[in-house]
């Protein structure tokens, strides 16, 4: 019964042993070494992963603003702590329908105009929603366009994945995250929290919508610009005139035959069911906690609002630092080792909210200490979790495969999210988090079995 767990942890001892002769007997030499191994991941990135990630900092600079505040704002609009997630499972149907169409044109059209077309069409009506919103339909209205954002998921991954070989997987997906942390590190959360403060939540979401609107508009024609298309030479009509020529119920027709071809190819290779489940669970726990963490840490806990910044900008760090001294000295067979580690921390991170009761002193540190363990299983969760899943499919099957899961996911979501908006908010907030504590170690046993069945192979 324990035995992934005493495997899990026998393999945390031998990276342990490593990481002590790295960080305790080598420590000035400790820079030198990591930043050559970051240096040589950032120099040797293909243009088209570069592009991808790099054009991608224009959506991270305003998200590290406003991400801690989306649902106070919306609950300050007219929302309910109950409807914020309901709404939003909702839409989870417009998300289904979104990704089959980013599966199937990433695959006949282009992936980069797919990417720009779903990316302009939900990031710029979210954007532009909030930055007008004065009810709380506009936030309904928010909610829909961000859920056509599952259509650029596709082309997003695929392109990230696009000639990369295997054991170069990490390092893009490494490499993504550290640009992604980058506005973190820089205080932009920091600044959010200095709007709030000193403008009110209302205003201060005003501006800081808009200027995420100015970003997008940046960051869309950076890809438009500089992207490379998908497959040079392949007789394919990748103009903008395809949209109009093709039938759209032959796409939805035979995009779900293909798909349900492809994940029928993909659940026939070992440990794929399990990984396929336990990545299911996390794409729901994340998504609730997303919605409701502001949520309970302000309204249950007691937490001022503008502390929202310094988690944020706390666990940030915790995470690049776990990205710039573990990750590049994660060799491929350690990556399969270490299957089921980002379940321990967030298993932590949950835990000791538990404990903490709502007015304590301490509400600031606990909440900075779960947060910070979050950041850590979130930053192996990006790298080591979502290498092993690339490397699982094969190229020619990732847009489906990857199409299909999420659409299975926004599906699963739509129907048992709404089970996690009432558990918050008719049930008791302390509920939801001892649902998604059991779910953790569900997820940990699945992806021991991975591991397992990876390394018997």
């Amino acid at each position: 019964m324990f035995q992934p767990f005493f495997s899990f942890l026998s393999s945390l001892r031998d990276i342990g042993e490593e990481g002590y002769e790295t960080l305790l007997k080598k420590p000035l030499f400790l820079l030198g070494d990591q930043g050559a191994k970051v240096r040589e991941m950032f120099l040797g990135m293909p243009r088209k992963q570069a592009v991808t990630i790099y054009a991608g900092v224009l959506w991270v600079i305003p998200i590290a603003m406003v991400q801690p505040y989306t649902s106070l704002y919306m609950v300050s609009l007219g929302l309910s702590e109950t409807e914020v997630g309901v709404y939003q499972n909702l839409m989870k149907i417009v998300g289904v329908v979104c990704l089959f169409l980013g599966g199937y044109l990433s695959d006949a059209w282009s992936r980069k105009k797919t990417l720009i077309l779903f990316d302009a069409l939900s990031w710029g009506g979210y954007c532009f929603s909030l930055a007008l919103a004065d009810s709380k339909w506009w936030c309904v209205s928010a909610i829909v366009f961000l859920a056509t954002n599952a259509g650029a998921g596709v082309p997003y991954q695929c392109l990230l994945g696009e000639g990369v070989a295997a054991k170069k997987q990490t390092y893009v997906y490494t490499v993504l995250q550290m640009v992604n942390l980058a506005p973190f590190l820089f205080f932009f959360p920091l600044l959010g929290g200095l709007w709030v403060s000193k403008m009110g939540l209302g205003p201060a979401n005003h501006a800081m919508y808009w200027f995420f609107t100015v970003m997008v508009t940046v960051g869309i024609f950076l890809r438009w610009k500089y992207l490379p298309e998908t497959v040079e030479g392949e007789n394919r009509d990748t103009s903008w005139n395809y949209l109009f020529t093709i039938s759209w119920f032959h796409v939805f027709r035979d995009g779900f035959r293909q798909f349900r071809e492809e994940l029928g190819k993909f659940f026939k290779k070992p440990g794929s069911r399990f990984f396929f489940s336990s990545k299911f669970l996390d794409e729901w726990m994340i998504y609730i906690w997303g919605i409701y963490s502001s949520l309970y840490m302000v309204h249950y806990l007691g937490m001022k609002e503008s502390y929202l910044s310094i988690l944020t900008q706390g666990s940030a760090y915790v995470a690049f630092l776990t990205l710039f001294l573990i990750i590049p000295t994660i060799t491929e067979s350690q990556m399969v080792k270490l299957l089921g580690a980002d379940q321990v921390f967030a298993f932590g991170s949950l835990t000791v909210l538990i404990f903490l009761s709502p007015g304590s002193d301490n509400v600031l540190i606990v909440c900075l200490l779960s947060a910070c363990l979050g950041a850590v299983g979130g930053a192996l969760f990006g790298s080591v979790s979502a290498a092993v899943w690339m490397s699982l499919i094969e190229e020619k099957q990732r847009a489906k495969v990857v199409a299909a899961f999420y659409a299975l996911a926004q599906v699963g979501i739509a129907v048992t999210g709404n089970g996690g908006a009432y558990l918050y908010g008719k049930v008791s907030p302390l509920s939801l988090l001892w649902v998604m504590i059991g779910m953790r170690v569900v997820s940990f046993v699945l992806l021991r079995r991975v591991a397992r069945v990876l390394q018997s192979s």
